[in-house]
């Protein structure tokens, strides 16, 4: 009778444990370390691991390969290889999406337990990947980590500091009173602003000025929601400054200036919105009874201009670190020297592609699909001959740079001046517009001394470090626990995740740029867009030279599959409060003021009847293909 008396209450202690979505998160990740721990480290691990000694290159290709390193230091080259994505299980990806699932269920389900551990939490799920990661792969998991905290995560979060850092020293004072026309002038500027200061940058200027010009409105929310779908999120698309998915683009070695390719894209849709705006605001302010008279009116100015310049500054290092990359530390004779494998591997491509094409060509009325053996084996041998050109691409990359080793990680040089420069710049920032002094108030938080934000800049704009804070300590979780998901899709068909690369494919193997956009934009909504772009970036082969095409950095023709995934992470990044950082950021700042924001499903509403009709109408226009 006790035992069972006692069975009963730990049974609805457990079921009432796991009423909290997060707890179940808890035991997922448990069990993935359990399973880490146990089942992943037995024969089976070991064979995996001893596969991920050697990267995969096209048969007949090793020996070239091995030419290619002459006068290279081989032994550092080749002191890691990484892990091979082809014989990962796709249990590996748990860790991503419990990371992922957390940012997303945290603040909606425990908001108060998630903004007080929220950092714990990130280290939570690096530890529970990195633990079974590093005991079945060793010295190739370390690597693994290594790279992408150093060649990734650091310089993203270097450039963020820098861009929050310059920004948060710019305040717009003065008397604005929130009409129709000024509501749409300050988000026409937020918008061009967004791409050149980053859209966080561009929101912390420009939020609390809208803000202050609308408190004496009754309807608001209109106004803050189009703030994060323009100035938060769309206005971002021309420069690598603007989002970060765009500036992890940069750097995998997409061009600074390719990105206003998003240009005929990006400004219709801007247009559009900023007309949906107007008409709207227009309605809704003819509901407002008569303004307040505010007394004597204050005229508008701007303070800290100086950042200005240093944004351009951060520019300037961003384009003089490049010229630096491609000019002073490249090796180019290591390069030249796989040249002809590379020639080699291109042609076997072009020669697979045309086989699949004349197959299906021929065999007008036949199913292609994997129950036609002979189709998928020619499909199959395409896809291979991609990922294994684009692997030798990347080697060449590798090896023709000139850098700073680190445990076998080689570190541009370019990078250091780059981050070096950044870091400079803010601090410039900082002593040209400091900190300011702070008490506590009543609830024991951190404000602004008195009479601080009349004198002081940062101050008067509510500047703290908070914000970049919190996507450093959560980025740091994305970009590792990431690693699994990236290697298994540069895999390809090899992969655990063949049937996401093979649905963005055509029955040919071109790609298919509607489903590149929906798809990336459709995870955008619901995970942070910046890891969303890398996963769909690696799914389109992850070489940035054939994904940009030919043509001049200012040829603005549409229709290529990178358009379609950068337009997806940036334009849909705003269908949700979590599908990009500074859209919690603007949320929260407008209830802090008063504004009665929807909640995350009530966002929603206001996403599906404006932004995603708009999108359709931007895949009819631009990705039918």
């Amino acid at each position: 009778m006790i035992g069972k008396t006692l069975w009963n209450a730990t049974l609805s202690r457990a079921i009432a444990h796991m009423k909290n979505p997060l707890n179940w998160l808890g035991w997922l990740g448990l069990m993935f370390l359990l399973a880490g721990a146990t089942g992943l480290s037995g024969a089976e691990a070991a064979e995996i691991a001893s596969n991920a000694t050697e990267p995969a290159l096209p048969t007949g290709h090793a020996e070239s390969h091995e030419e290619g390193h002459d006068g290279h230091d081989k032994g550092h080259a080749h002191a890691h290889h990484g892990v091979e994505g082809q014989g990962l299980s796709v249990l590996w990806v748990i860790p991503f999406a419990g990371m992922l699932l957390s940012i997303a269920l945290g603040p909606i389900l425990a908001p108060h337990f998630w903004h007080a551990n929220y950092g714990k939490v990130a280290a939570g799920w690096i530890v529970i990947f990195s633990i079974p990661f590093l005991a079945t792969f060793k010295g190739d998991a370390f690597y693994e980590i290594l790279h992408i905290v150093l060649l990734d995560y650091v310089p993203f979060i270097i450039l963020l500091g820098a861009l929050f850092t310059a920004a948060g020293g710019i305040c717009l004072k003065g008397s604005l009173r929130g009409s129709p026309w000024v509501n749409t002038a300050i988000l026409f500027i937020g918008t061009v602003l967004a791409s050149w200061m980053g859209t966080t940058g561009a929101a912390m200027l420009l939020i609390r000025p809208i803000l202050r010009a609308n408190a004496w409105r009754k309807h608001q929310v209109h106004v803050v929601v189009f703030f994060i779908f323009l100035v938060a999120n769309i206005g971002g698309s021309l420069t690598p400054l603007g989002d970060p998915p765009l500036f992890l683009g940069f750097l995998k070695g997409v061009d600074f200036f390719w990105t206003m390719k998003l240009l005929p894209v990006m400004t219709p849709v801007a247009l559009f919105l900023l007309a949906v705006f107007f008409i709207f605001d227009t309605i809704m302010f003819k509901k407002e009874g008569p303004a307040p008279d505010d007394g004597e009116k204050v005229p508008l100015k701007l303070e800290g201009t100086t950042n200005f310049a240093l944004i351009g500054c951060i520019i300037g290092a961003i384009l003089f670190s490049t010229w630096l990359g491609k000019n002073k530390f490249t090796d180019s004779s290591v390069g030249e020297k796989m040249k002809p494998v590379i020639e080699k591997a291109v042609f076997e491509m072009e020669a697979a592609k045309a086989g699949l094409i004349n197959y299906v060509e021929t065999n007008e009325g036949a199913t292609f699909d994997e129950s036609n053996q002979e189709y998928h084996k020619k499909r199959v041998t395409h896809l291979d001959a991609v990922s294994a050109v684009n692997q030798l691409r990347a080697k060449k990359t590798h090896d023709e740079t000139k850098g700073l080793h680190v445990f076998g990680v080689t570190v541009p040089f370019s990078n250091l001046v780059r981050d070096g420069l950044l870091i400079f710049i803010a601090l410039i920032s900082l002593k040209l517009t400091p900190m300011y002094k702070t008490m506590k108030d009543d609830h024991g938080h951190q404000v602004a001394a008195e009479g601080e934000e009349e004198t002081n800049v940062r101050a008067a704009n509510g500047f703290t470090w908070e914000p970049i804070l919190e996507v450093a300590k959560l980025f740091i979780a994305i970009f590792i626990c990431m690693i699994p998901a990236l290697k298994i899709l540069q895999a390809g068909v090899n992969g655990g995740l063949s049937s996401v690369v093979l649905a963005v494919q055509s029955s040919t193997n071109d790609p298919v740029n509607m489903m590149y956009f929906w798809l990336t934009g459709i995870l955008s909504s619901f995970l942070d867009n910046a890891p969303t772009y890398v996963v769909f970036f690696n799914t389109a082969g992850g070489d940035p030279t054939s994904l940009m095409g030919e043509g001049s950095m200012f040829d603005l023709s549409i229709g290529t599959t990178l358009l379609a995934i950068s337009c997806g992470a940036v334009f849909m990044g705003a269908n949700t409060y979590i599908g990009n950082a500074p859209n919690f950021m603007v949320k929260a700042i407008a209830e802090e003021n008063g504004v009665k924001m929807p909640s995350f499903f009530g966002y929603m509403i206001w996403s599906v009847a404006i932004l995603i009709p708009t999108f359709i109408i931007v895949t009819l226009i631009y990705f039918r293909s």
